[in-house]
C-alpha cells in the first residue's frame, strides 16, 4: 500500500489505526496468520540497567561538581548516568 500523498506523521497514524482495527476484528483470543505462537523469553541479562545505583560518595561528587559550575551534561557523561539523574540529585541538596 503506498502513502497516497500523506505526510509521514499522518501515514504513521493511519498505520496504527489500521493495525488496531485489524486486531479488533480478530477478537481477543485470535492470532493473525503470521504471529508467533509463544510469548518472548524472559531476558536473563539485560543490556542496560533500569536504574543507575549511585553511592553516597558519587552523589556528593556530583553535587560538588554542579556547585562548582560544571554543566549537567558533562557530569552525566563523566558518571555514566542520564542528565535527569544529575539534575534531580542536584536540585535539592
Amino acid at each position: 500500500m503506498d502513502a497516497g500523498g500523506f505526510k509521514p506523521n499522518t501515514w504513521q497514524k493511519f498505520e496504527r489505526l489500521s493495525s488496531a482495527w485489524n486486531q479488533a476484528r480478530l477478537g481477543i483470543g485470535d492470532q493473525p496468520d503470521g504471529a508467533p505462537a509463544a510469548e518472548p523469553d524472559v531476558v536473563a541479562n539485560p543490556r542496560r540497567r533500569a536504574r543507575t545505583p549511585l553511592t553516597d560518595s558519587q552523589v556528593d561528587a556530583i553535587r560538588t561538581a554542579r556547585a562548582n559550575g560544571e554543566s549537567v551534561v558533562s557530569i552525566s557523561r563523566r558518571f555514566g548516568v542520564h542528565r535527569m539523574t544529575v539534575w534531580t540529585r542536584t536540585k535539592h541538596p
